[in-house]
């Protein structure tokens, strides 16, 4: 790959001074030309103004000296002495002024920048005859008459004209002067005012020069400066960068320093340092789940090895021995079997994996099929189930919820058989259905020893037994609550440990749907994996 190029990729701080220094050079550009456009239109303009003015003063002198010496009654001694007197009179600064008849013969002429023109009689001012018309005059003139002769017919017009003579450019203008009503036989006379565009060039060139230095300058400073500041912005981006890549697994207690919080690198590390906060907490969440998962499935195993230790030690034993081994391996393997399930419904759920088709769910067939399922359980412990619906609220046969409903089945049966668990005998569990505009509450009551106030915040996390009193059977993973959580929460709902006295109270808060409603009407469908238990085989429970 090209150096360059790769440079470019690299560095951030490369491509801001570039980015910088093209702008500049693009608005530096675009002004450099505005200015040049300008000023040259400037000069064009001033120098037109000039040569035009100046010819319109030259003629009207004349016309005004004409009218003058006819009213004197003077004769001119010499052609065109009443025109040379006039530029003579006539401050026209550096302009040079022609005056000559539509043949182009020279009758006045003032020449600043020429030799003195020589004359007829040494020392008669009087007198004084000007030089000869130069060629470029002499050519511009005839070419104006024949091109534009209906422009010089109109004396208030000064045509306009370009020329070089002597090696220099000029700007003419060119005006006509009719003969005086005095003497109709005089004729008509042509006054050329030439304006040098010499100066004009020179201050264009120094112009030129200072553009073509001031402009790299100024593009060599904003390279340097811009890298300057660049650099200056993103020390804290280079520091940010260094920290990070120092922290590991094993020190994600570190975080960045923030200078300035309100600016844009104060903010990135402020994320940053969230999500290092985050990330840790998800480290020892994951290696607390490792250490519990494996505490809970070395229990199984460690009966299972030593039930078969046992039994292989021994060389001769009875039937009655031999099954009721084992029935023993049989129980935790079903134990293990559903530890194992459990995890991997859990694995499942922070992995987002999508679950099978959801559908339209009816929230009283769900409550009537969880109690059918666990009355036998109920009936052993003596508890009584009992299901109520709010006063003045839908009837649960028209509430619905839009899900799946082997994980709606599995999510009921965790909370009642949870509540079964802990509940004293000839009690009752009572599960109670309310539903409003959008949302469905289920509720799940028992008169247990409820749930201590240290354990309420970590209620639903996985692997934590809520409550240890009165239990019965097999003693639960402490997955039940939190498999339940998930569930609810990929349906976008929750479950909450209602404030309540003489048993705890479970609240799940789910979406409502309206049977038959347009797919896109309903919630997003829930991205959990079905469970592997059937719907009538209670889980272990927090």
């Amino acid at each position: 790959m090209n150096p360059v190029r790769q440079l470019l990729r690299r560095s951030i701080r490369v491509r801001l001074t570039l980015w910088n220094a093209s702008v500049l050079a693009f608005v530096l550009g675009v002004f450099a030309l505005a200015a040049w456009i300008t000023l040259t239109t400037t000069l064009r303009q001033r120098t037109d103004t000039a040569v035009r003015e100046s010819a319109r003063v030259v003629a009207g002198a004349i016309r005004v000296e004409r009218a003058a010496a006819y009213a004197r009654g003077d004769v001119e001694e010499v052609r065109g002495q009443t025109e040379q007197a006039v530029l003579r009179e006539l401050r026209v600064g550096d302009l040079e002024v022609f005056i000559a008849d539509e043949g182009a013969q020279l009758m006045a002429t003032r020449q600043p920048g020429a030799p003195r023109p020589l004359s007829r009689n040494e020392g008669s001012e009087r007198n004084e005859v000007p030089n000869d018309v130069p060629d470029e005059v002499r050519a511009l003139m005839r070419e104006t008459v024949q091109q534009r002769s209906v422009e010089l017919a109109d004396e208030r017009r000064v045509v306009l004209g370009s020329i070089t003579m002597r090696g220099v450019g000029w700007r003419a203008g060119i005006t006509r002067l009719a003969p005086m009503a005095q003497d109709p036989g005089e004729p008509a006379l042509l006054v050329m005012v030439l304006h040098t565009l010499e100066d004009d060039r020179l201050l264009l060139r120094a112009v030129r020069t200072t553009l073509l230095l001031a402009v790299p300058l100024a593009l060599l400073a904003s390279v340097l400066a811009g890298y300057a500041l660049a650099r200056r912005s993103l020390a804290p981006l280079d520091e940010i960068t260094t920290r990070t890549a120092s922290i590991t697994a094993a020190d994600l207690d570190q975080r960045l320093p923030v200078v300035n919080p309100h600016d844009e690198l104060g903010r990135l590390a402020v994320i940053v340092n969230g999500l290092l906060g985050r990330v840790g907490e998800a480290f020892r969440t994951q290696r607390q789940f490792v250490a519990d998962a494996s505490h809970e499935l070395r229990t199984p195993i460690a009966i299972i090895r030593g039930e078969a230790d046992v039994t292989l030690r021994r060389t001769t034993r009875d039937e009655s021995e031999y099954r009721e081994t084992l029935h023993v391996i049989q129980q935790e393997s079903v134990r293990l079997s559903r530890i194992v399930d459990d995890l991997f419904l859990l694995t499942r759920v922070d992995a987002d994996a999508p679950i099978s088709e959801p559908r339209d769910l009816g929230v009283g067939e769900l409550i009537t099929a969880a109690l059918r399922s666990v009355r036998s359980l109920a009936e052993s412990r003596g508890i009584t189930l009992e299901q109520r619906v709010v006063p003045s609220a839908d009837d649960p046969d028209d509430i619905r919820i839009y899900g799946d409903g082997v994980l709606m089945h599995r999510l009921l049966l965790n909370l009642l058989d949870n509540a079964l668990r802990h509940a004293p005998p000839q009690s009752t569990v009572t599960v109670q259905v309310e539903g409003s505009a959008h949302m469905v509450h289920i509720d799940v009551q028992d008169a247990g020893p409820g749930v201590p106030a240290a354990l309420r915040s970590r209620l639903f996390e996985r692997f934590v037994h809520g409550r240890s009193s009165q239990r019965t059977g097999h003693d639960g993973a402490g997955l039940g609550l939190a498999i339940a959580q998930a569930i609810a929460h990929a349906h976008g709902g929750q479950i909450v440990l209602q404030e309540h006295t003489g048993g705890a109270w479970f609240r799940v808060t789910l979406p409502r749907s309206t049977a038959g409603a347009a797919p896109g009407s309903r919630p997003s469908s829930p991205r959990l994996p079905p469970s592997t238990d059937g719907p009538d085989t209670p889980n272990m429970q927090a």
